[in-house]
């Protein structure tokens, strides 16, 4: 996995006060007996509700902003925001009535369209450019990240996006390590908006001279992209690793209309059926791998998905919000939190 600065821009020099928060992190991840400790957060656009739901529980029962459990944040697209609001410790709960009072604005307050006609009006409003314009969830970010830089974030981050411009993929980063610089003078907004550029949903993002889009495209489940990173520069190997896995409710994620094998471009698109099932498989693989790597100290919470029940990563009805709220409450309900509080 190639991962890249920003095109023609060489790394800034970091300065004293990076330098030694990177030191202290490092010191404590590779301290005598100690785990690292990871939080990863799954894509999925407004499903990243559910997300967000499971966070905001998990917040109150910990009493205290959530990253501050963690050594490193990984999130993609949707997962991005919910990474860089831990990071800079805007509550969880700020976070979901953000979902629920503008999640309209920023996608659609239109049901998932039932009838052939509708889903074809649908589809058509993302031909010839972005279905949304972003300007909504900028304005959004803007509200609790403002003009703060990743070099600012109060705890670590990495954030998988794609290079457009040089079909690279790109992994934003808080400077934690000194190999881990680079990106420190970037402002949280732009990286937010970049790693949630979704093609056909929101426009590619410019930063400098270079075009960004979501790292859905690769990493929908940024978790190998955390322990790469736990592994390679915090150097920190996987038997000194827990990782918290949080998903967007895309478990078993089966379409509402059964598939066809002569499935064209329209039955694939129809629903954000091509869209959901690579945000579901891609979960299922990283799942399998980590389980695999790190064994009893990966943790993956999700909900299963709820057939029929009007859900898309564009559907923001209030519907929706309540279906999702209640699936992430639910998750950490029923989970088993003596368990859960290892790895937090």
């Amino acid at each position: 996995m190639t991962q890249v600065n920003c095109a023609g821009a060489p790394a800034p020099t970091v300065n004293s006060t990076l330098k030694r928060k990177a030191a202290e992190v490092n010191a404590t991840a590779r301290g005598r007996g100690s785990m690292m400790r990871i939080l990863a957060l799954a894509g999925g656009g407004y499903l990243g509700l559910y997300t967000a739901t499971v966070l905001a529980e998990l917040e109150k029962r910990v009493g205290e902003p959530l990253g501050r459990r963690f050594d490193l944040i990984a999130g993609t697209s949707v997962g991005a925001i919910a990474a860089l609001a831990l990071a800079f410790e805007v509550p969880m709960l700020r976070v979901v009535r953000l979902f629920q009072g503008r999640g309209s604005e920023v996608f659609s307050p239109r049901a998932r369209p039932r009838r052939a006609v509708t889903r074809l009006l649908d589809l058509s409003r993302s031909v010839l450019g972005p279905k949304y314009t972003g300007t909504a969830l900028r304005e959004v970010l803007m509200r609790d990240l403002g003009r703060r830089t990743l070099g600012e974030a109060m705890h670590n981050v990495v954030i998988p996006a794609v290079d457009v411009t040089h079909s690279q993929t790109k992994v934003f980063k808080t400077p934690h390590t000194e190999q881990s610089t680079g990106d420190e003078d970037l402002a949280a907004v732009d990286v937010a908006m970049a790693a949630c550029a979704a093609p056909a949903y929101f426009p590619s993002m410019r930063i400098g001279d270079t075009l960004y889009a979501d790292g859905g495209l690769f990493a929908t489940a940024p978790d190998q992209v955390a322990l790469h990173e736990a592994e390679h520069f915090f150097g920190v190997p996987p038997e000194r690793v827990t990782m918290l896995s949080v998903g967007t409710a895309t478990e078993r994620y089966q379409p509402d209309d059964s598939a066809d094998e002569d499935d064209g471009a329209i039955g694939w698109l129809t629903d954000g059926r091509l869209i959901l099932t690579l945000i579901s498989v891609q979960q299922q693989h990283v799942e399998a791998m980590m389980e695999d790597r790190l064994g009893d100290r990966y943790l993956h919470l999700d909900a299963p998905w709820p057939r029929d029940a009007g859900l898309g990563i564009d559907v923001a009805t209030e519907e929706a919000a309540a279906t999702l709220m209640a699936l992430g409450k639910a998750t950490v309900a029923e989970a088993d939190f003596v368990r859960l509080a290892q790895f937090m």
